[in-house]
């Protein structure tokens, strides 16, 4: 959570309690005093983030205004709203010019500050993204789902990346019954033993090992564990608040864990990406390039320059890219030996080469 932890509970039931009150009635100002809250509260976290992100806004707005000037070059413009990505891959680059400590101590650690506007940042103009491309397929730009869906401060440091869907005022419950209220609680309870409790473990147990032969490789895996349960568990946090307003975000995680091969593990890895990489990046590629290896390669090593423009990040894109491509058509001798086998041999080899690698390639990054 961006402030802590049992300030975020309260406030954000609190605000949940508030809109479902509003929202039957004034759908309207029910949906401007959440864009309000959220933004106090982003610009409490850090002045600079919220400014940054009232700026992205607004470039998006405009470049909606330039495609309908130009409705035949508007797929292209669009892409212009990645532009975004640059002020804190400066920051990144060239030094700390974005102090990313909250204006009042006591209200948020400085390192929820930096995930805000380094993991944050890159989330809300992949979602700034989605929404203008959605705007433009319907036609009509919709202000308000599109700042209560970037805003949501429940989503916004790490998905699941959405766009206008969730926040349309004809998506959301009108009230919330016993069934699903069982299931956010659920999924609440589950995510704050992920986040809280089970991945700070695993970063503990990552610190602990000693210089030895095993032992940096049980880091490797021990910190590929730390951050799975980090990231799914922030997740399901964000969809079950969800709920709570009314909105339905969608799944993130779905056992990647149990994934015997690389196309697996990212049809069960952050899925919310998955379907924001097959959509906006692999098929146009495919379509240009005529080839769906080169399309996955070149929509993965763009996937990675998103997260950050360096160079482990870089290789994290080749990485996948590579596997994935590869995935497509093994190589003959590889299809022939695991054809000798038999299928659960397979699949465990499958499964150890999956991990092993996502593993490696997310310590380098």
């Amino acid at each position: 959570m961006i402030l802590g932890l049992e300030l975020t509970f309260v406030f954000l039931l609190a605000l949940a309690a508030m809109f479902r009150l509003l929202f039957p009635r004034l759908p309207r100002v029910a949906m401007v005093v959440l864009i309000a809250t959220n933004l106090a509260l982003l610009a409490v976290l850090n002045a600079v983030t919220a400014l940054y992100l009232t700026a992205q806004v607004v470039f998006v707005m405009i470049l909606y205004a330039i495609c309908r000037r130009f409705p035949a070059h508007a797929n292209r413009i669009s892409w212009f709203a990645f532009l975004g990505l640059i002020p804190f891959n400066l920051h990144m680059w060239v030094g700390k010019f974005v102090d990313p400590s909250p204006i009042w101590a006591e209200l948020g650690a400085a390192s929820n500050a930096r995930v805000v506007w380094v993991v944050g940042s890159a989330f809300f103009v992949v979602k700034s993204f989605v929404c203008l491309r959605e705007c433009l397929r319907e036609k009509a730009l919709q202000p308000l789902p599109i700042l209560a869906g970037l805003t949501f401060l429940p989503s916004f440091a790490a998905g699941p990346i959405f766009g206008l869907a969730p926040f349309k005022p004809d998506n959301i419950a009108q009230r919330l019954d016993m069934r699903e209220l069982a299931r956010a609680v659920m999924m609440l309870g589950w995510g704050l033993a992920s986040f809280y409790v089970i991945a700070p473990e695993f970063r503990d147990m990552a610190d602990r090992v000693n210089p030895g032969v095993v032992d940096p490789v049980f880091d490797m895996y021990a910190k590929l564990a730390a951050l799975y349960f980090d990231f799914s568990g922030y997740s399901l946090l964000a969809i079950a608040f969800g709920a709570f307003f009314g909105a339905t975000l969608p799944q993130n995680f779905n056992k990647p864990y149990l994934a015997t091969s690389i196309r697996e593990f990212w049809q069960r890895w952050h899925m919310s990406l998955g379907w924001f990489v097959s959509m906006y990046l692999f098929k146009p590629f495919v379509r240009v390039t005529g080839s769906p290896r080169k399309g996955i390669f070149l929509a993965f090593v763009l996937v990675g320059l998103w997260h950050e423009v360096m160079p482990g990040y870089f290789l994290w894109g080749l990485g996948h890219g590579y596997a994935l491509s590869l995935a497509m058509k093994p190589p003959a001798w590889w299809q022939r030996a695991m054809a000798r086998l038999p299928r659960r041999v397979v699949k465990l080899i499958g499964w150890w080469l999956t991990m092993t690698w996502v593993a490696l390639l997310s310590d380098l990054a």
